[in-house]
């Protein structure tokens, strides 16, 4: 006679050496999601504000941003088994696989960054622009459909952004990733990393001003997002269960509660929210907050993940 099947949740203390994914994955969807945040928060603005309203450290933001992403692909690239395998992304298109899905995405989104570029250059770069004949045909196309180029970052942005989530979320192996709630939180995280990283540069007050509550608001979003992701979790077997409290009560709540959670959400969200009443002076260490909060939420959860799984005996 068969012995009936159970479906447990697993953990050891070995779950460091077990673990599949090290430091490149999550550094790679923080820079994801850091440059989906950028873009958003730009594209954002030239559709609300116009293009007269984008500042300095939002043009250079823009410049950032195609670096930022290389940094991340580079860590993603290291991850990578087969490295001279990766050409095989681009040889097919399957929208049901979030990998898949991601490489197109991110295929896009760096030609649409290049021409917001060239149609909002900082000064500097400008100068140096105005010297290469062959860009200024390509210059006053991207100048001239501004805001459709927008639209489509803001498109991208926001898929880059729910994909850095999901493609946790399909692996369903693990409780704690196994919830839909990962791709909004996860552009919730980055669209306010994005806007954190804005603010580090921005001299402009107004503006300065602007992005604050923006971030109030993703902060919210966010904290919201993590209520009923955990909420979630808790409300099912016992896998998902003991996922959830080890980031509420077990070994990553220190990090994830005191780091995440009060470090980077509800002490900067305060901050900004006394700046804005004129109670506390603007800093650059709330948005440095925000920054470090988001990176450490994607360490913890992606190390987290893996300790705990199902087995079936």
């Amino acid at each position: 006679m068969q012995p009936p099947i159970e479906i447990e949740s697993t953990r050891t203390a070995l779950g460091a050496a077990e673990r599949v994914w090290g430091w490149e994955i999550p550094t790679y969807l923080f820079f994801g999601g850091l440059v989906a945040g950028l873009m958003l928060a730009v594209a954002a603005s030239i559709l609300l504000l116009g293009p007269e309203r984008i500042t300095r450290a939002m043009r250079w933001g823009l410049v950032a941003a195609p670096l930022l992403l290389s940094v991340g692909m580079l860590a993603l690239f290291v991850d990578l088994t087969a490295k001279l395998h990766v050409f095989r992304f681009y040889t097919t298109f399957q929208p049901s696989a979030p990998m898949s899905l991601g490489s197109w995405v991110l295929l896009g989104v760096v030609p649409v960054q290049l021409l917001l570029i060239l149609a909002l250059p900082p000064e500097a770069l400008q100068k140096r622009l105005a010297r290469v004949r062959v860009l200024a045909a390509v210059q006053r196309f991207a100048r001239a459909h501004l805001r459709a180029l927008a639209l489509v970052a803001l498109v991208l942005a926001v898929a880059l952004g729910v994909y850095t989530g999901v493609l946790l979320s399909t692996t369903v192996a693990r409780p704690l990733w196994s919830s839909g709630a990962l791709g909004v939180l996860f552009l919730a995280s980055g669209a306010s990393t994005g806007v954190a990283a804005l603010m580090l540069g921005e001299r402009d007050r107004a503006m300065s001003d602007r992005f604050a509550r923006a971030d109030i608001a993703l902060i919210l979003l966010e904290v919201l997002v993590l209520v009923l992701w955990l909420a979630g979790l808790a409300s099912q077997g016992p896998a998902y269960r003991e996922a959830a409290a080890s980031m509420l009560v077990g070994p990553y709540a220190p990090v994830f509660l005191g780091m995440v959670v009060f470090g980077g959400l509800v002490v900067p969200a305060v901050l900004e929210a006394l700046s804005l009443r004129g109670r506390a002076l603007h800093s650059r260490a709330v948005p440095a907050l925000v920054l470090a909060g988001g990176l450490i939420l994607r360490f913890v959860i992606v190390y987290a993940g893996q300790d705990g799984g199902f087995t079936v005996g």
